[in-house]
């Protein structure tokens, strides 16, 4: 492997970058490869941080012409398979942004962050489909689906894209649309950069300004009152909320709100995206009256802008690792079970563990693909625990196998593309994020757009003859 990338080759590829090419051991190396979850360690062959298309091109060119395979890298907070061997591309100097305020759509370049687009998007009182954090690149998280606190209402990101410039697995540009390469458009919008490297999207906004949204927290011995009684509101809610419930030990950081510091907590969490959020907090009042005086009440009206104050996520890269699976429902007996694995004496070392609802229009994709299997499940539960050093990643996976095993009886089977890391992201793991017969179509367009699978240090769907 050292052979490809040494001497005249490699001089070669330098001299047409805009951007710029690290082998092993060279300054810039580190820093181009780093993921921003610091658990995933990758070693590539090259790494090129790309100035725009044409280096992704290049860099495309190299990889296959040297037998290597490639990666993609916006921020590498969902990293699928570690770029070991491989060419990794970096895109995150791309960060261009448009706003056209008259079509109600952005185009974004392949480094775009979330938060980079709310501020060329607010202006015009208009808003994209962010996850739980807006420090993640826009393309990463739509090409594995997207969705977060606005997604019973609007669904998943990857239903809003227009069109998209791919580069391809022969290192060709096209442009892709519902009417340009109609099969590499379905494909894309959730197949997790299997066919193509994507170097702008463009997708629709939302006329989205004031939401109201929060968190009631409790401590955490009260968790099963709180569950049962999540359980019976969330059930009755209007697409235009999104709720989950996160069993929280949150970190002694002086960063953190005095009363939470160090405690170990369980909170309701929603978004209510309507057109009047006072309506929001009506809803929301049942379940306060219901539960009584929490630690902390954050729900209340805020801009779009503050959406990340619901989950509370890290902007500082850290060590994580995390596991997710599908539920098919909140029983009784699921709630005792999730009280068990998380709730006061069970030792859990996780900083999170969340149930998401689902349903609404992440349950009705119509013509586009659809990255959580079937479709029915109606939570989706995601642990992420801290992962500092080899030791502490070993105690937080045997634990999250622990709360994998005593869930199995509510899973539904499915999982979703985007919360699959690192080893979680086994082929068997990889195709029960869609329903059978898109899987088998998925593998046909491989077959036909990427048959040597080049691009296959991702969630990788393979093609049929490997």
């Amino acid at each position: 492997m050292e052979t490809v990338i040494q001497g005249s080759t490699l001089q070669t590829l330098r001299a047409g970058l805009r951007g710029t090419a690290h082998a092993p051991g060279e300054e810039g190396y580190d820093d181009a490869s780093r993921a921003w979850n610091l658990a995933a360690h990758q070693q590539p062959a090259l790494v090129v941080v790309a100035g725009g298309a044409a280096d992704v091109m290049a860099a495309v060119r190299f990889a296959r012409e040297g037998g290597l395979g490639v990666g993609v890298m916006a921020t590498g907070h969902g990293v699928g398979a570690a770029c070991d061997g491989g060419v990794l591309i970096n895109t995150s100097n791309m960060r261009g942004v448009r706003v056209d305020p008259v079509s109600r759509t952005a185009r974004v370049e392949a480094g775009a962050l979330w938060t980079d687009l709310i501020h060329e998007s607010q202006v015009h009182g208009l808003a994209g489909l962010l996850g739980s954090t807006s420090y993640v690149g826009i393309v990463g998280y739509t090409m594995g689906g997207g969705f977060g606190w606005l997604g019973r209402k609007y669904g998943f990101n990857a239903a809003s894209v227009r069109e998209a410039d791919v580069v391809t697995a022969d290192g060709e540009l096209v442009r892709v649309s519902a009417e340009e390469h109609p099969d590499l458009f379905w494909g894309l919008g959730g197949g997790g950069g299997n066919f193509g490297i994507v170097t702008s999207l463009k997708f629709d906004l939302y006329p989205i300004g004031m939401l109201y949204g929060g968190n009631l927290i409790y401590p955490v011995e009260k968790a099963p009152e709180v569950l049962d009684a999540y359980v019976r509101w969330s059930a009755e809610l209007p697409d235009e909320m999104t709720s989950g419930v996160a069993f929280l030990n949150v970190p002694p950081l002086p960063a953190l709100p005095e009363p939470l510091r160090g405690k170990s907590v369980i909170a309701v969490r929603g978004c209510y995206c309507g057109e009047s959020p006072g309506s929001g907090e009506e809803l929301v009042r049942p379940l306060r009256e219901e539960l009584g005086e929490p630690i902390m009440d954050t729900f209340g009206m805020m801009p779009y802008a503050a959406m990340d104050s619901i989950s509370m996520d890290p902007v500082d890269p850290m060590g994580a690792r995390q596991h997710s699976e599908m539920l098919s429902d909140l029983s009784p007996e699921a709630i005792e079970t999730l009280v068990e694995v998380a709730g006061a004496g069970s030792g859990s070392p996780l900083i999170l563990l969340e149930l998401r609802q689902l349903g609404g229009a992440l349950a009705r994709t119509a013509d586009r693909l659809s990255t959580m299997g079937k479709g029915d499940s109606k939570f989706i539960m995601n642990g992420v625990g801290p992962a500092f050093t080899p030791e502490m990643a070993e105690g937080v996976l045997a634990y999250l196998a622990r709360v994998t095993d005593a869930t199995r009886p509510f899973q539904t089977g499915d999982t979703y593309v985007n919360f699959m890391e690192l080893e979680g992201a086994s082929a068997e793991r990889v195709k029960a994020a869609y329903a059978p017969e898109d899987f088998e179509r998925l593998v046909a367009l491989k077959d036909r757009y990427d048959p040597q699978n080049i691009l296959r240090f991702n969630r990788n769907i393979a093609p049929s003859k490997a």
